[in-house]
């Protein structure tokens, strides 16, 4: 990972062991029946079929405004397929589907009893699991692995890690590497360029048409994108900011309109929307009135 010296003595290498946690803020979406993949590949941004060869992919849906409104992870099961969600966005995106059934024979619904664990470490993670299915994380191999199970499977019972000394939880892991989603996502209102889709491969710029396709493919035929999700490190715990808090270079402090806003926050580490180039050349940033500093992520594609 790409970040100033001062930074290395906050990741440890004790929080580099692997870890397993329960995702209880995400929520799987069953899709069944004839035709789902061309239903799919008709909403989201990137090429569904895919599955016929991969096991899992990430995708956005978009507004015909091409501005993003989910985002999903999709892991192909037997007979149907999973869609891993934000629970909150769960019973919203369900509605969405079915406004766009018409005449299909597809049963969409949401999945009460399974769940959705993570594991997570700072080099790739290969395990068997004999009672749950195991699926790569499709937007970056540091991600590790998503492991689906219903709630009664002993799942720790299979596999044996040593967390004692690992204090990292997932959400800090993800917004160290950059990663946002979910609630985290300006919804209505970004560009999935912004939201690092293609370089979290969950785009395709050769499948054909879709929802917000055409200004999703001018947007990369221009080759310009000012703003992205970025990591954000803070040199003291903040408290009390609130998402979508203004963030502003500290030489031009409330002098010009912000070049960021706040997306997460867990301890010291969050990340933010922020104007790319201005926000790496600043000495420090200021949030809510904490500092931080924000680098570069070494998967970017640049």
């Amino acid at each position: 990972m790409r970040m100033p010296v001062k930074f290395t003595r906050f990741f440890s290498t004790t929080l580099y062991k692997p870890k397993l946690e329960l995702l209880g803020h995400r929520s799987l979406i069953k899709i069944q029946g004839d035709g789902a993949y061309d239903y799919c590949q008709g909403l989201m941004t990137n090429d569904i079929f895919r599955l016929q060869t991969e096991k899992s992919l990430f995708t956005l849906l978009l507004n015909s405004k091409g501005r993003v409104l989910y985002d999903c992870l999709i892991y192909k099961m037997d007979d149907h397929l999973l869609l891993e969600c934000d629970k909150d966005d769960a019973s919203d995106l369900v509605k969405y589907f079915k406004i766009y059934l018409l005449r299909r024979k597809l049963d969409i619904n949401i999945l009460d009893d399974i769940c959705v664990w993570a594991l997570f470490s700072s080099k790739p993670i290969t395990m068997e699991f004999n009672s749950v299915s195991v699926f790569n994380d499709p937007r970056i191999p540091i991600l590790g692995q998503r492991i689906i199970s219903d709630k009664t499977s002993g799942i720790r019972n299979e596999i044996f890690l040593d967390e004692r000394d690992n204090k990292l939880t997932y959400q800090q892991w993800r917004y160290i590497n950059g990663v946002s989603e979910g609630s985290e996502l300006l919804k209505g209102q970004s560009f999935p360029l912004e939201m690092n889709c293609d370089y979290l491969n969950g785009i395709s710029f050769n499948k054909g048409c879709y929802i917000g396709q055409e200004l999703t493919a001018r947007t990369y035929h221009t080759g310009v994108t000012r703003k992205r999700i970025m990591p954000l490190i803070f040199d003291e715990t903040p408290i009390g900011l609130d998402l979508n808090t203004d963030i502003y270079c500290e030489s031009e402090l409330n002098t010009k309109r912000p070049p960021g806003k706040l997306r997460g926050l867990c301890g010291k580490v969050g990340i933010a929307l922020l104007r790319i180039d201005e926000c790496l050349k600043a000495q420090q940033l200021v949030v809510g009135g904490f500092k931080a500093k924000t680098f570069v992520p070494d998967w970017w594609k640049t």
